[in-house]
């Protein structure tokens, strides 16, 4: 009998466990989907569409009408300069931000170039929390513009001035 009621909890941690992959598959699959409508919406520049794809009230993440529009023609701006041609991947994290947000992640660019010059550009979208918010819509968008510290191209000793 001892036997059996240790198979038994055997089997059911083990369909605990499969039931918790299947259900993180089906949120990973769900925030891909909204990320590949919010970069549609970036592509085609559609504010409306956009702010159908924004599931929070504006006053909870510090926006108004205005400013989101504003940000969001940033945005458009700002990846229509860098991408050209395919659309870029979608990286879904297992982090979450300070409010229990799950962290999404599209590069734009990475290079490198010259102290000061820009060195990597990408979209952070956030999701959830999922006890508030369905993953079928975005908590929140923000462009993340990183400038070179350092010369990471450094000038042949021939092209430098004379002192």
């Amino acid at each position: 009998m001892k036997h059996y009621t240790c198979m038994f909890a055997a089997m059911l941690a083990v369909g605990c466990i499969s039931s918790e992959r299947q259900q993180e598959n089906s949120d990973q699959q769900e925030i891909q989907a909204t990320s590949q409508a919010v970069l549609a919406t970036i592509e085609k520049k559609d504010v409306k569409g956009f702010r159908a794809l924004v599931g929070v009230p504006l006053d909870q993440i510090g926006q108004t009408e205005v400013t989101l529009t504003r940000k969001f023609e940033r945005i458009c701006d700002v990846y229509a300069e860098y991408i050209k041609g395919e659309r870029p991947p979608v990286y879904v994290t297992d982090s979450v931000s300070t409010f229990n947000k799950r962290v999404v992640f599209v590069p734009i660019y990475s290079g490198k170039g010259l102290k000061g010059t820009v060195g990597q550009v990408r979209l952070m979208l956030l999701f959830g929390p999922k006890t508030h918010y369905k993953y079928d819509k975005i908590s929140d968008i923000a462009l993340q513009i990183f400038n070179h510290n350092t010369n990471d191209l450094p000038l042949p000793d021939s092209e430098l001035p004379a002192p």
